[in-house]
């Protein structure tokens, strides 16, 4: 540990800042004041200890505290600012890069406490803690979503080792006439036969979870907390329940968002720019921002602009550009979810064909 002889003292009416570099076990912890490092320490993951270790400070003028956003969420945050102290969590990508080759805990959460003194982190948003609770089924309905998707590959890869194919009476994969038909399957060895049940029992378990997580989504939609922002979502066709609640539930306040260009930015939907001299190019996606979000839009723009004559047209324009279906179908959900935040904000339906 590392500590500032003093400190208490030399803090008195001046500004204090706090980095955190946070692991399960432990914290990293550096303590900033007119550019002295005060104290570096690594401690248990004890918030009773990290506040007695704060409180030390209670004579300076003011305490800010900072640590990246990850596995350990916003607990931490909400107990800090119940506690008095002014408390940010920083996105991890957003820290400005070192040409510095050494990598410690310690050092991370100095430079924590380095950017935070010099106001140069952006902050992430921080949802009440009843919208990140909500969140939290919407995020888990998108696990349940993969581990199917695994499981369905997972039966197709023992059907093609064992050289089973669909038969021609059978229309299309996962239907219940395609699943009957695994059921039915008879094999040379038990074996065999156990595997593709415990797959098919597998697949089954996820597909009732989906459904119940499902169930309880159509429930929130018709609370008060977000039925109104609801029905003005699902008023854009090809605009469904999950589309609807991940928009509201990973967003929640559109307001925060000053311009379109900032709230496309979120969404990563806005084309990276490379410029050089007086030549500028526009290349992929940023991919920056919220996935969660990102992925949704884009199901549903393939469905919008059958129903969308503006949005439709936009798609087919910059098709004709050379640029293939899956680019232009990005800028579609770029538009798509400009309008369905504008409409929010002004309380209004979705109206199709119009900007």
């Amino acid at each position: 540990m590392q500590y500032f002889k003093d400190s208490t003292t030399f803090v008195k009416g001046k500004q204090v800042f706090c980095g955190i570099d946070i692991h399960q076990q432990h914290w990293n912890v550096c303590l900033l004041c007119d550019g002295e490092v005060l104290e570096r320490m690594r401690i248990p993951a004890s918030y009773p200890q990290l506040l007695a270790i704060l409180k030390r400070y209670d004579q300076a003028r003011g305490l800010r505290v900072m640590y990246e956003a990850g596995f350990s969420g916003f607990w931490l945050y909400r107990d800090l600012q119940k506690a008095g102290y002014d408390c940010l969590i920083t996105p991890p990508n957003k820290a400005p890069q070192s040409s510095d080759r050494v990598k410690t805990d310690k050092r991370d959460a100095l430079k924590l406490a380095q950017y935070l003194s010099a106001g140069i982190l952006k902050a992430v948003y921080v949802p009440p803690s009843e919208v990140e609770a909500d969140r939290g089924v919407v995020r888990r309905r998108q696990q349940l979503v993969k581990h199917r998707t695994r499981v369905k590959n997972q039966i197709r890869s023992f059907l093609h080792v064992k050289g089973i194919e669909r038969p021609a009476s059978v229309k299309s994969n996962w239907s219940q006439g395609y699943m009957d038909w695994l059921e039915g399957l008879s094999f040379t060895y038990d074996a065999d036969r156990f595997r593709l049940q415990q797959l098919l029992s597998h697949y089954q378990y996820i597909r009732s979870e989906l459904s119940e997580v499902t169930r309880y989504l159509r429930y929130l939609s018709k609370t008060e907390r977000y039925q109104e922002s609801y029905k003005r979502l699902v008023s854009a066709r090809g605009v469904g329940l999950i589309t609807a609640m991940t928009f509201l539930l990973e967003i929640y306040d559109f307001g925060r968002f000053a311009t379109m260009g900032q709230f496309a930015s979120y969404l990563g939907l806005t084309p990276s720019q490379y410029s050089s001299g007086t030549h500028t190019r526009l290349g992929s996606i940023t991919r920056q921002g919220n996935h969660h979000v990102r992925r949704v839009l884009v199901e549903s723009a393939w469905t919008v602009i059958k129903h969308d004559p503006q949005l439709r047209d936009k798609y087919e324009r910059i098709k004709q550009r050379g640029t293939n279906g899956k680019k232009a179908i990005v800028a579609v959900a770029r538009s798509l979810g400009i309008r369905l935040r504008r409409c929010l904000l002004d309380q209004t339906d979705y109206v199709m064909g119009v900007c």
